[in-house]
């Protein structure tokens, strides 16, 4: 293994690992900041975090390409020159390889050559370096994803290392954690911040130009005019991004019962003006603080939907009937995983019986109550399903 001196720091509240506390879920209230944590927290009522990661994973390609050629410090603190790179989180299938592996794994590799010998250096494309963990792009790591590598990660290395000395035996050094260059990140790191500026490069990224391709920026755009802002800097167009995103999210589940398969699709903009004027939203305070009391309340039917499933079929009926069967110990594994099986398939049919009720004009409440009246027909079905699944088994293990 290869370092190059640094000094890792403890990640953020003092855990090496850079985890989180739990977020209170406090209402959100119309005078509210709407930064940090609770920004988060409000764009990933539409995936917010999601979509930032992938866009980012593209982006962070061409400020990756930016570091071949360029001179960067190697094995023994000496200077090595990148000459390619191998991007796993850029190939699904290679990517799908790697996560299977089970093993820790930056999303892309440099490729380079100092003297006679080549150079792995490990890279993870990081939208904030408050979640950066060191460990992620150490030297060690890598050695140990490339011990018994997946076959197609061994083959995508030999073709990136070809033509290069030492092909067989590359030196693996310490990475980077590959980042915009926001206010924020620079504030993450040291002097000021906990962790080493030897262990991230920082890229600039054109606000605007990285978010108007994700979903929920037209709301982000409604909502920044409404507040007479205009987004040119990073950390504003991220600020509003979150705040759209999220939005968004929240007027397609409103727009959408606790029985459909899927949300709809919406004019966000459009509708977000209409319930602004029927509500007399004035500020994006007062738009927050009204969607996080509509979805706690909607969260409380997806509590009751779930609820009113299980108690269709309960866990401990479950049992009973596996043990009047003469079927295996209701409380070992397999038996569980026949529960879960029996569950989903009644769930969804006490979905679509949800939906049935709806179409004839009935509310989500009045709907879950009838569902929850008709447990003597859920019963009979689960046990149903649980002979089914009975009278398979033996066709399955003789097959």
């Amino acid at each position: 293994m290869q370092e190059r001196g640094r000094t890792p720091r403890p990640g953020p509240h003092g855990q090496d690992g850079g985890g989180r506390r739990p977020v209170a879920r406090r209402p959100i209230s119309p005078r509210s900041p709407l930064e940090g944590r609770q920004l988060w927290r409000i764009g990933d009522w539409g995936g917010a975090s999601e979509q930032i990661g992938r866009r980012w994973e593209d982006v962070g390609v061409a400020c990756l390409d930016a570091l071949i050629g360029q001179e960067r410090i190697g094995p023994d603190c000496l200077p090595y020159v990148p000459m390619r790179s191998l991007v796993i989180a850029g190939e699904p299938e290679l990517a799908a390889q790697v996560q299977a592996h089970g093993k820790s794994h930056a999303d892309a590799v440099l490729v380079g050559v100092q003297g006679e010998r080549s150079v792995l250096e490990p890279v993870d494309f990081k939208w904030t370096l408050e979640t950066a963990n060191p460990r992620q792009v150490g030297a060690e790591v890598l050695g140990e994803l490339l011990t018994e590598p997946p076959p197609l990660l061994a083959s995508r290395l030999a073709e990136v290392l070809a033509g290069l000395p030492t092909p067989d035996d590359p030196a693996h050094i310490d990475g980077i954690f590959l980042a915009p260059d926001s206010v924020a990140n620079r504030v993450h790191l040291a002097p000021t911040g906990p962790l080493d500026p030897a262990w991230a490069a920082l890229c600039p990224v054109d606000g605007p130009a990285f978010f108007s391709p994700l979903t929920g920026w037209d709301v982000a755009i409604a909502l920044a005019r409404s507040d007479g802002m205009q987004l040119r800097m990073l950390e504003t167009s991220e600020r509003y991004y979150r705040l759209g995103a999220g939005v968004l999210g929240a007027l397609r589940r409103l727009q959408s019962s606790v029985f459909d398969e899927s949300l709809p699709e919406v004019d966000g903009p459009a509708l977000l003006g209409q319930l602004r004027r029927e509500r007399r939203l004035i500020t994006t305070g007062e738009v927050i603080a009204y969607f996080d009391r509509a979805l706690s309340a909607r969260a409380e039917l997806t509590d009751r939907l779930r609820d009113v499933e299980r108690g269709g079929y309960p866990f401990g009926r479950f049992r009973e009937d596996l043990a009047a069967r003469g079927a295996a110990n209701a409380d070992d594994r397999r038996s569980s995983r026949m529960y879960g099986q029996i569950m989903k398939t009644l769930a969804q049919e006490m979905r679509a019986e949800g939906r049935r009720l709806r179409a004839g004009g009935r509310q989500d409440l009045a709907v879950l109550s009838e569902l929850d009246g008709q447990r003597a027909r859920w019963l009979a079905r689960g046990r149903a399903l649980l002979d089914e699944v009975l009278a398979s088994r033996p066709a399955a293990s003789s097959s």
